[in-house]
């Protein structure tokens, strides 16, 4: 992944766009994550092996008194995302990477759904996608509620209320970050009040 692959990124209205190996296994226990008590998928498909390990991973690490609840894969909430996926909408900056989906209300439940988009010019992976987001983890201000920089992708990883996700693996042919994912968020965070 090369420099720029990280560094492009913008955040758009409580949600953002990320430029951007296998690992985990994708199991409830997280066992080949060298830490069995932080739950990992149910029912990811393999090309996204480890997704909800690693986000798991990133709310565990969250100092607080009351750990944050381990997210739980959302099968509907991955297949919202891999139809919007599909389309391949590029028509917003940053150009060259798929848009976010506008009509995110009413979904799989939630009055609104969170999301997150990675986009690589080389293979886009889960570990990828998560440790990219997480890395925003120094721009955000706790004690602010502010960010120094982009962290709209790590603040609704770690946003306490959420507790579903559902990701998908798209590979739009036609643009420069092309090899895209698109993780949803249930219910969404980035509402303007403290993620924990």
């Amino acid at each position: 992944m090369n420099r720029w692959e990280i560094v492009f990124a913008c955040l758009l209205a409580g949600c953002s766009d990320e430029l951007g190996g296998p690992g985990g296994t994708g199991d409830a226990t997280g066992s080949g994550s060298g830490d069995a008590t932080i739950p990992g998928g149910v029912g990811e498909p393999p090309e996204l092996a480890g997704m909800t390990l690693y986000h798991n991973q990133i709310r565990a690490a969250v100092d607080t008194a009351d750990p944050l609840p381990p997210l739980q894969w959302d099968p509907e909430l991955a297949a919202y995302a891999a139809a919007w996926a599909a389309q391949c909408i590029d028509t917003a900056a940053p150009a060259g990477l798929i848009d976010h989906n506008e009509a995110r209300q009413g979904v799989a439940g939630y009055a609104y759904i969170g999301e997150n988009i990675f986009g690589s010019g080389g293979a886009a992976t889960a570990q990828g996608a998560t440790t990219t987001w997480s890395a925003e983890k120094s721009n955000y201000m706790y004690a602010t509620n502010s960010c120094a920089g982009i962290c709209g992708h790590y603040t609704q990883i770690v946003w306490r209320a959420t507790t579903h996700v559902g990701c998908a693996l798209q590979n739009c042919a036609g643009l420069q970050y092309g090899s895209t994912i698109v993780c949803d968020y249930g219910p969404g965070g980035n509402n303007g009040s403290s993620p924990y």
